[in-house]
């Protein structure tokens, strides 16, 4: 009996492109988010685990302690460069040890990548490090949208405004009161904003300072803050102080206790960034990274306002992903 070479050289082409998927299979991916006791992190992660599941990938999430926690991004950097990952996808606390951590993996041949726009393209060519993605809302835009949004309402044209910042030396942050600081100036040009000043991503201190500013300034129209963790503060202290429905306020990421005091009509509105679906859409990025099929890619994530209307009315597509 002949045999054909021809059936022998498909078997073993068969037999290699079986290899290359297991191999691909195989990889291992690292996920280093920000502290996932905060709602935000917590839909991403979720997003990271259901993508992952769904590849059938495997995958290790690593994240500090607690939001103030920026030297430990380094020590989960190290931890996850030792466990020699095909890619190390980093939401960094600061662009500066962003860059730090990704240079390094980078020395070990490791692929990098962004969660969260903390570093650009141009920022880790700049450094040296060739990062295979950034993924991540516009902050300037988000920033933005909350001034046309306010500015959309009744508030007076010479409205009071307190802003609750994030983290000093947050990209997010920074960027996000720097885009709501521009537009203002645009849409509500006669608008006061009577203090801006960071109170760390934390409820607590939010509270603490929107009641300090309502005592100074008793006709506070508006309040934006850069998160929704500092919004529901300020909710609070709103609420205690019997002006809920003299106050405007936003917050940003639509996370689930926000929902709630804005169908309560204790909270104005938020502006989400799809947290979950950015989660999915880094693991898709990721997986076509360590396939050569992604390098240098920025991917902005769909911005939604949430408001009363828009979620009990259950129009709008996008909000599948809001988690």
């Amino acid at each position: 009996m002949r045999h054909n070479p021809s059936v022998y050289f498909l078997i073993f082409l068969l037999w290699l492109s079986t290899m290359g998927a297991n191999t691909y299979a195989a990889d291992k991916y690292v996920f280093i988010l920000k502290w996932i006791g905060n709602p935000y992190w917590q839909a991403i992660k979720q997003g990271v685990e259901d993508a992952g599941k769904e590849a059938g990938i495997p995958l290790t999430i690593l994240s500090p302690n607690n939001d103030q926690a920026k030297e430990e991004h380094l020590n989960l950097c190290e931890a996850a460069i030792s466990q020699n990952p095909a890619i190390i996808v980093l939401g960094a606390a600061t662009t500066a040890i962003g860059l730090q951590c990704f240079r390094e993996a980078q020395k070990q041949g490791i692929k990098v990548a962004d969660i969260d726009a903390t570093v650009s393209v141009d920022q880790a060519k700049k450094a040296g490090v060739n990062l295979s993605f950034t993924i991540g809302a516009d902050n300037i835009s988000i920033g933005k949208k909350a001034a046309q949004f306010i500015a959309g309402t009744k508030t007076p044209r010479t409205a009071k405004i307190l802003v609750l910042e994030g983290v000093v030396g947050s990209p997010p942050s920074t960027d996000r009161v720097a885009g709501f600081k521009q537009e203002l100036s645009k849409v509500l040009p006669q608008a006061k904003i009577v203090n801006s000043i960071s109170a760390e991503w934390d409820r607590l201190r939010a509270l603490n300072i929107t009641a300090d500013t309502l005592t100074k300034n008793p006709d506070l129209n508006v309040i934006f803050a850069a998160n929704d963790v500092m919004a529901l503060g300020a909710v609070e202290a709103v609420r205690a102080a019997g002006k809920t429905n003299q106050v405007i306020i936003v917050g940003v990421d639509g996370v689930p206790d926000a929902r709630k005091a804005i169908l309560a009509g204790r909270m104005t509105a938020s502006i989400t960034q799809l947290p979950y679906l950015i989660g999915k859409n880094a693991v898709k990025l990721a997986r076509e990274s360590v396939a050569n099929k992604c390098a240098g890619k920025t991917e902005r994530a769909p911005l939604l306002i949430l408001t009363k209307n828009v979620l009990e009315s259950h129009a709008d597509p996008l909000l599948k992903y809001v988690r």
